[in-house]
């Protein structure tokens, strides 16, 4: 955009419509008063070629000659009319550039200006060179090569020329940029510094006097390569394990899918070797160097994977000894007025049998075994330990601890701030027990220093029910106070606390147990079937037992309603779901009740009622003479049938 502008301001200072000279012109003439001076007069520079433009401003003339230098352009109106206005166009792509060019436009037949010249001369500007980009080749993970043609220098000495090359479009030297030379022609060039996998733009350049020209742009990706890596010292040396790592400085042009560290007893350890996985992200990482054995010397290297391959770090090398345990702290739990729970994590015995462990605690930062301490066992793993005689609202630092052979090592430093405390309650005997509800209570001997807003208790059928169960609200004052159990099951034990919530938190009574009566079973009787002149059967479904084991179960019927084992029964095991029972001593056509029935500790309990009639019994009688045999059978309505026999 520069250069152009320079460009237009020269036009405008060469070409003008007066007769003032720039530079000794052979073919400019004297500039009379009636002169011929063509109007709208425009020249063009350009690489290639040169544009003159111009119209007639005077209707008398009838033929023009447009001439460069000693010789006719050969380009003569035809026309012998008059001609107006008419736009003229020369266009001159034989030229040098840097050079003097003289025109002339002269009056080739007019009645009274016949052969007058209208002349300039013009100086033509040095151009940049005309430069194209070669194509890339040899594309490697970090260069490739390049090039460019200088066509035309421009009308001066090219300086420089190379490639530039960018990860953003249209790069110039102000970019990464090679140097080349300053001949004109073809010429190679290497693309260095690249990162894999990236996709790079890239221009030939050539500069002159003028400036820097650039060529085409062409772009090119680099290759994938290995990842760039290095091992991590090696750090926390124990009997069986160790810490290492690496740091990925570059991916190679690929996401890395896999990274750690490998090693070995022998030198030169991969992923064939003993491995940790450790992520796929790139920078720094850390691995565990476990399964040692304790002096021994390994050998270890940092290793990242990328689709081109696996990388690995420098090679450093780790004796295992033996060390203190490797033990964490755990988060402090169950913080109470004068109490905690904390322990710690043994993740290694150091190569030596752990001999104590526990927390230790104090008002001062990095307590140790010198101070209040735990004992909880030997054994590596986890462990829990009770924090006791502890102050109310007080800030305390508690480190985990493990000893061996080698001596005490602590874990990380946690503090908590014990709490306020809660209210002192006690829970009351539970009373008034029946099928499905009772009644508690408790005894709320002091607040623990804040209002108590609810009270009550909780009841579950499992040990130490909280007011996540369920539970009673009974008002907020201390004191002793009754609640109602309610929405109990039947034969069940249930688990008791009272509590009391104030600022500090829910304090809950000690627990107390009782067990729910029993209710009878519930139970259902089948229909009668098998029905003959003495025998039926029958039998009931027994869907729950009342929350007591059955202890007998069966049938009871009767010729009056509503039977019980008080009448004639049957007896058909203690267990749950449908049972079938045998009646028998039935009189022929007679209607029964029958009901199923299952006792408990809760009594005996019936199911619905059913009814049924025995079949009607054959009766046979003889009439003299013998010969005369009369069979009459009776039926359940007194039909009689008879048939003699001789």
């Amino acid at each position: 955009m520069k250069a152009t502008i320079i460009v237009v301001l020269i036009f405008f200072v060469l070409v003008n419509y007066s007769c003032n000279k720039d530079y000794t012109n052979p073919y400019d003439s004297a500039c009379p008063s009636n002169i011929w001076t063509p109007t709208n007069l425009s020249t063009t520079f350009s690489q290639n070629a040169i544009v003159i433009k111009w119209e007639e401003s005077d209707t008398h003339f009838d033929g023009f000659v447009l001439e460069k230098g000693s010789d006719s352009i050969n380009w003569t109106s035809t026309s012998t009319g008059l001609i107006d206005k008419t736009l003229r166009t020369y266009t001159d792509s034989i030229f040098t550039p840097g050079s003097n060019v003289y025109y002339r436009i002269s009056a080739k037949a007019d009645l009274n200006k016949s052969g007058i010249t209208y002349s300039k001369g013009l100086k033509l500007p040095i151009f940049m060179p005309a430069i194209t980009t070669a194509a890339i080749s040899n594309v490697l993970s970090t260069s490739a090569t390049s090039g460019g043609t200088i066509s035309s220098n421009g009308g001066a000495a090219v300086t420089a020329s190379g490639v530039c090359w960018s990860i953003n479009q249209n790069p110039t030297i102000l970019n990464s940029y090679s140097t080349d030379g300053s001949a004109t022609g073809t010429f190679a060039s290497l693309i260095t510094g690249l990162t894999p996998g990236t996709v790079y733009y890239v221009r030939a350049y050539a500069t002159n006097s003028a400036g820097t020209a650039y060529g085409n742009q062409i772009t090119v990706k680099s290759t994938v390569s290995l990842s760039t890596i290095t091992t991590t010292p090696i750090s926390n040396i124990l009997s069986t394990s160790a810490s290492s790592g690496g740091t990925i400085s570059t991916d190679g042009g690929a996401p890395v899918t896999a990274s750690g560290v490998c090693w070995s007893t022998t030198e030169n350890p991969t992923i064939l070797n003993s491995f940790s996985t450790d992520g796929s992200a790139t920078g720094t990482f850390t691995s565990s160097i476990t399964g040692l054995t304790p002096g021994t010397s390994y050998y270890v290297r940092a290793y990242a994977t990328n689709s081109a391959g696996t990388a690995y770090g420098n090679q450093v090398t780790v004796k295992s000894v033996v060390s203190l345990p490797t033990i964490t702290t755990t988060a402090i739990s169950n913080i109470l007025p004068t109490s905690a729970s904390s322990g710690g994590i043994i993740t290694s015995n150091g190569g030596a049998a752990v001999t104590a462990s526990g927390v230790c605690w104090s008002t001062t930062e990095n307590p140790t075994i010198l101070n209040s301490y735990s004992t909880d066992g030997s054994a590596t793993g986890t462990f829990t330990s009770a924090l006791t005689g502890l102050s109310p609202v007080m800030v305390y630092y508690v480190r985990a601890y493990a000893t061996n052979s080698a001596g005490t090592s602590y874990g990380n430093q946690v503090t908590f701030t014990t709490t306020a405390s809660l209210s002192n309650i006690t829970t009351s005997t539970v009373t008034g027990v029946t099928i499905t509800s009772a009644t508690g209570g408790g005894t709320i001997f002091s607040n623990g220093g804040a209002v108590v807003t609810a009270s009550g208790v909780c009841w579950s059928s499992n040990p130490n029910p909280t007011i996540l169960n369920s539970y009673s609200t009974d008002g907020s004052a201390t004191g002793t106070y009754s609640s109602a159990i309610t929405g109990l099951s039947p034969g069940t034990v249930y688990y008791v606390r009272a509590y009391a919530t104030n600022s500090a938190g829910t304090a809950y009574g000690n627990q107390v147990t009782f067990t729910t009566n029993a209710s009878l079973s519930v139970l259902t009787t089948l229909p009668a079937t098998g029905i003959s002149f003495t025998s039926a059967s029958c039998g009931g479904t027994i869907s729950s037992n009342g929350g007591s084991a059955v202890t007998s179960s069966g049938i009871c019927w009767s010729t009056i309603p509503n039977p019980t084992i008080l009448n004639s029964y049957s007896t058909d095991g203690s267990a749950n779901g449908t049972f079938t029972s045998a009646m028998t001593g039935l009189s022929p056509g007679t209607v029964y009740y029958v009901r199923a029935y299952a006792t408990n500790t809760a009594g005996t309990a019936y199911g619905n009622q059913v009814t049924f009639m025995t079949t009607a019994s054959v009766s046979m009688i003889l009439t003299a003479p013998s010969t005369d045999i009369t069979f009459a059978y009776a039926s359940g309505l007194g039909n009689i049938l008879s048939k003699a026999l001789d």
